[in-house]
């Protein structure tokens, strides 16, 4: 040992040198690798869903979905033949384009985890009082890819009708 550290100090020694630097190269790519790990974030495995009464995983609630914080709650709607639903809506303002895609967006808020990620448009039938609003998923995903909704004008607001099928898996 006395032998090395005479040769490190004094500089006598061509070999002592080379194997510093290999020593510091090797420390120093060393730290280039551990680097990325020590400054990613942390990722946390998902919580395990928590069982339901009847052995059901509950992950998130189902519909109605108007009742989270920053949407309206609009009435209970009605089952119909066919798979068909119709409900009343809350006054949004008079007859026109935005009253009719406030209130499509007011359904979508009902039946949608994301309803920001459909778009809204609007094909009138008779006016403004009659109308269909088609809403359709801005992402590519399949789930489902559109919603129709007929709207009505009761002289108050719009009455809407859809069918489940398209709006439960929203």
């Amino acid at each position: 040992m006395r032998r090395w550290s005479r040769r490190l100090r004094g500089g006598s020694s061509v070999a002592a040198r080379r194997i510093v630097a290999a020593v510091g190269v090797l420390l120093a790519a060393g730290a280039v690798v551990a680097l990325p790990s020590a400054t990613e974030p942390v990722r946390t495995p998902p919580a395990e869903p928590t069982p339901a009464p009847g052995g059901l995983a509950a992950v998130l609630p189902g519909p109605p979905y108007d009742r989270l914080p920053g949407r309206t709650p609009i009435p209970e709607p009605t089952f119909l033949a066919d798979r068909l639903l119709r409900g009343s809506l809350p006054a949004v303002g008079a007859a026109g384009g935005r009253a009719a895609t406030a209130s499509a967006r007011l359904v979508l808020g009902r039946y949608c985890r994301r309803p920001q990620m459909y778009a809204v448009t609007l094909d009138p039938e008779d006016g403004w009082r009659r109308l269909r609003a088609l809403a359709i998923r801005l992402d590519r995903s399949t789930s489902p890819p559109w919603v129709v909704l007929e709207l009505a004008w009761t002289g108050r607001s719009y009455r809407w009708t859809g069918r489940s099928v398209q709006l439960n898996p929203c």
